[in-house]
């Protein structure tokens, strides 16, 4: 019984330690090593700028998981932290998210542009825009990226069109959403 409260006493003991290595010392290399994450998520905001008369979409995703994604379509290693590789990369990624996206505005499938990418800490974030006309009353997206490497992938999209906003969720069973405005 005494074992227990010790072990108990431990973390609540500001000198405690294990070994040569403070107890929060451990617990910072513990979590610090585990760094998979367990979610599968990418979230996009969009919203309608009337001065270039376009949808404009920044998507984050992590960067390993798009990395595994490209690696596979590309047949070599793909690596997006490395200097200069997102420019390397730039038609790669450019063509896979062509290929994972599709936006119909009013009815009318309108082709997406990417324009580039920038990693921010552990994610990858996109740029990419959708030309229309006029700001749209009905958007319906097809998001499907990293669903064919990760079944519990999640596509959340926010959209700020006529000063509402609303959210899009594609999700492998249900991989078509759409709003009216």
């Amino acid at each position: 019984m005494k074992y227990i409260f010790l072990f108990l006493l431990i973390p609540f003991l500001s000198q405690a330690s294990f070994g040569d290595h403070d107890v929060e010392e451990l617990r910072f290399r513990e979590s610090a090593t585990n760094t998979a994450h367990k979610y599968y998520l990418s979230v996009s905001n969009v919203k309608y700028n009337s001065k270039v008369g376009a949808l404009q979409m920044t998507s984050r995703f992590f960067i390993d998981d798009l990395e595994d994604v490209l690696s596979a379509r590309a047949d070599k290693s793909v690596v997006l932290t490395e200097k200069g590789s997102l420019e390397i990369h730039k038609s790669l990624i450019g063509d896979y998210f062509k290929s994972r996206l599709r936006v119909k505005v009013d009815g009318e499938l309108i082709l997406i542009e990417y324009l580039g990418a920038e990693v921010e800490n552990d994610q990858l974030v996109l740029y990419i825009e959708i030309q229309v006309n006029q700001e749209p009353s009905e958007i319906e997206m097809r998001f499907t990226a990293l669903m064919e490497l990760f079944e519990d992938q999640k596509n959340m999209v926010h959209l700020k069109i006529k000063g509402e906003r609303k959210t899009l969720l594609m999700i492998a069973k249900k991989k078509i959403d759409s709003v009216k405005f």
